[in-house]
């Protein structure tokens, strides 16, 4: 079953989802890394981070070329087993650079999050690229 555990867990975790994306959205760096647990992993096309400093770095070079993002997100698994979970969750990001240049994606997350003093953390964020649309070109 793609959705386990107790209403209050999922809903917990579906709004830590909307905080990160409300965070990506407002270019919100506190916010964004308010998510995460202490020794979080977070894994995409630039490499592997880990521990919220690293996060920060990546975040502030990621920042240093877009002038904008939207980021939309729907999970499609929450699976809560007490202190833990695993979810499954896709995203429509649209960037748009300093320079003009806009990039579109679809992605997908495969996360394990652990519960920190009461409130869902991202312990591990495992990203994937399905769709990538640049200019005229769609590839996936």
């Amino acid at each position: 079953m793609p959705f386990t555990g107790s209403l209050e867990d999922r809903i917990a975790i579906r709004e830590l989802n909307e905080t990160y994306a409300d965070a990506g959205f407002r270019g919100d760096v506190d916010q964004w890394l308010g998510c995460f647990a202490e020794d979080c992993v977070w894994i995409t096309e630039f490499g592997e981070m880990r521990g919220k400093a690293q996060l920060r770095g990546m975040w502030d070079q990621i920042w240093q070329t877009m002038g904008a993002l939207g980021f939309f997100t729907v999970l499609g698994s929450i699976e809560v087993a007490g202190d833990t979970a695993r979810t499954r969750a896709y995203v429509r990001e649209i960037f748009l650079a300093k320079d003009g240049a806009l990039q579109k994606l679809v992605g997908r997350y495969d996360d394990e999050l652990v519960r920190v003093n009461g409130e869902w953390r991202f312990a591990r964020r495992d990203y994937s690229v399905l769709i990538r649309e640049t200019g005229a070109a769609v590839t996936a």
